[in-house]
């Protein structure tokens, strides 16, 4: 029996629906006027005899610098893990809490009474992982899911490039990886206690002119999963998405984001039974310095605050492991073509690819989107970003 589930595996969540009132973000900043979806954290804890690490999903749009440290040391103090043992990704929902403030005014007294309590509220959440971690094992399996995605990337007439958000009748010719990537925490009683569902579409199923809090598709995925018994607990980790939207999307009314969330979750179950489990091995962390300089200058749109090329990008990346299951962490919005390379590079049989991960740095484009132009190009910190991505991130993974 010990051979069969040789990992101490804790799965727990968290409700972290902030009070209406708050600020929402991803887009242009406006104040909640509802809660359409409440919100969640979830940690997954692998222990070790010689320790162990955390990873922690939540449905907010990231998590800076600042605030990823200040839940590290809540960790800390709250387990023992070090600060190289856990990784802070978020889900990218743009309906909920702004965790980061790209400009246009300060947090208000609602917004800091959310965001203040929150570092210790995650440090919790993981003790409740750590400390009820019990036999379990891996498990994986992989299916595409083309039918819900689209590149928002398009060429104009008139040859230069731009972005038409939404492809209902999925006729945009650009690439997009259409992986669905599932890994499961079985237990000995043949329970799935757990599901991390690592999937790359954008959380905006809801448009700018829904003022609902919401984990947007991603809430009702996990919803859709989870009362229908397939698994206790569901995951979610988004995967290189910053070109790809759902093709349905920029809307206002919960009906449009549940339509995509259990669409997902009816793909998603009828992998189940695809699940295998992964090789043993212990548990390990790989956390290293990314940093590099600013290339362009003012970074336009979402009110952001004036950039300057020259400036120094001091970010990271880390990758956790547990024999055949990895996950590797990057700090900004990864375009979709980096999903199959990062995998790649992996040692392990199933990578989560998780974006948006212990800072944020802005788009992560390809060379040729860099080239192209257009939104994602205006928004990324340099213009020779993928070669710095892919270098650091084999380097991190190769050495896990």
């Amino acid at each position: 029996m010990k051979s069969d589930y040789p990992w101490n595996i804790g799965v727990a969540a968290l409700d972290i629906t902030p009070p209406i009132g708050v600020t929402l973000s991803g887009y242009k900043p406006r104040t909640a006027t509802a809660i359409g979806h409440r919100l969640r954290a979830e940690a997954l804890v692998c222990r070790g005899a010689r320790g162990g690490w955390a990873l922690i999903t939540a449905d907010v749009i990231g998590f800076p610098r600042a605030l990823t440290a200040a839940i590290r040391r809540a960790v800390r103090a709250a387990t023992g893990l070090p600060p190289a043992a856990v990784m802070v990704a978020a889900t990218h929902t743009h309906s909920g809490p702004a965790t980061i403030w790209f400009g246009g005014g300060a947090p208000s007294d609602t917004d800091r009474a959310f965001l203040e309590p929150l570092p210790e509220r995650m440090g919790l959440l993981v003790r409740s992982a750590w400390e009820s971690a019990g036999p379990g094992r891996f498990e994986s399996a992989s299916v595409a899911v083309p039918e819900l995605g689209s590149n928002r990337r398009i060429q104009a007439p008139d040859g230069t490039w731009t972005n038409e958000w939404q492809d209902d009748e999925g006729r945009h010719p650009g690439f997009f990886d259409p992986t669905l990537l599932l890994v499961g925490v079985r237990r000995p009683d043949g329970a799935l206690d757990g599901l991390l569902v690592n999937y790359g579409v954008h959380p905006v199923v809801l448009g700018p002119g829904s003022l609902d809090i919401s984990a947007d598709y991603v809430g009702y995925l996990k919803d859709a999963v989870e009362s229908s018994g397939a698994a206790r607990t569901t995951l979610f980790a988004l995967a290189g998405a910053g070109n790809i939207n759902p093709r349905h999307c920029i809307q206002v009314g919960a009906e449009h984001p549940r339509r995509v969330g259990e669409a997902l979750a009816e793909r998603v179950r009828a992998a189940l039974p695809s699940l295998s489990p992964l090789a043993a091995g212990a548990p390990r962390r790989r956390r290293v310095a990314w940093t590099f300089p600013r290339t362009q200058d003012t970074m336009p749109g979402k009110g952001r605050r004036p950039m300057k090329a020259g400036d120094l990008i001091r970010s990271e990346m880390q990758a956790l492991r547990a024999g055949g299951f990895a996950v590797i962490g990057l700090p900004g919005e990864v375009f979709s073509e980096f999903n199959a390379p990062l995998r790649a590079a992996s040692p392990a049989a199933a990578t989560v690819v998780a974006s948006v991960a212990n800072g944020y740095i802005g788009y992560l484009p390809t060379r040729t989107a860099m080239a192209e132009g257009a939104y994602e190009a205006r928004m990324s910190p340099a213009d020779n970003v993928e070669n710095l991505l892919l270098e650091t991130a084999g380097q991190v993974l190769k050495t896990l």
